[in-house]
């Protein structure tokens, strides 16, 4: 800065013939984000109605009860941007505004301790293993509840379920229901899988064998027929 540049008041940064004041000095101090793109040409914003998916509002209401809206306070709404900003371009770019804000949430528990790595890994795995049958979480259409009865073999089913309560516990029902393999599991009804479940725990515990219940099907069969 020169002398009369001084008395004047005069910056350097508006002098254009200061070499050592240039645009490439600037640059690093007014260089934005990625995700900041204010200002710059984009086409026409239109505004368009929709709804959100279940694991939307899942992630939604989580961030709601970790930014201790309703209860202890786990995270800041600064620490869910910054790390939402902190994205490399081609994440942010490829990740939707939910995924970006999961992504966050996970960052910054990690951050404060309350969930390492390690358990975050674990749990991400446990649920990309789970069985075909668990489909909690996962996207599906609305549940339309409807009025129906039920057909005298399925009000048989029930009713042996209760009386084979204290030969067969409701832990192996279930656990023979979900050992079905996907394509039996999603062609089944709900009580065909509980009938099967059962014939399978029965033998199981040898209260039957396999040939008894074949004969027993024939028979069956044979008097439909």
């Amino acid at each position: 800065m020169t002398r009369n540049q001084k008395d004047r008041g005069q910056s350097p940064i508006s002098d254009t013939s200061a070499p050592a004041m240039g645009n490439r000095a600037l640059t690093p101090i007014f260089s934005r984000g990625h995700h900041d793109m204010g200002g710059e040409p984009a086409g026409r914003v239109e505004p368009t109605e929709h709804d959100y998916a279940e694991w939307e509002r899942r992630v939604d209401a989580l961030v709601v009860l970790l930014t201790g809206i309703l209860g202890p306070k786990l995270m800041t709404v600064d620490e869910l941007r910054k790390n939402i900003e902190a994205l490399g371009p081609q994440v942010y770019d490829s990740t939707t505004y939910y995924e970006r804000w999961i992504t966050s949430v996970a960052q910054t528990l990690i951050q404060r301790g309350i969930v390492t790595s390690e358990e975050l890994g674990r749990k991400m795995t446990e649920t990309q293993n789970r069985s075909h049958h668990d489909m909690g979480g996962l996207p599906a259409g609305k549940v339309e509840p409807t009025e129906h009865d039920y057909a005298d073999w399925e009000r048989r089913v029930d009713a042996l379920a209760v009386l084979l309560n204290s030969k067969v516990t409701v832990d192996e029902r279930r656990k023979h229901i979900e050992a079905l393999p996907p394509q039996a599991y999603d062609s089944l009804t709900y009580y065909e899988r509980w009938v099967i479940s059962l014939g399978q725990a029965l033998i199981q515990r040898g209260l039957l064998t396999t040939e008894e219940l074949g004969r027993k099907m024939e028979q069956v069969c044979s008097r439909s027929s």
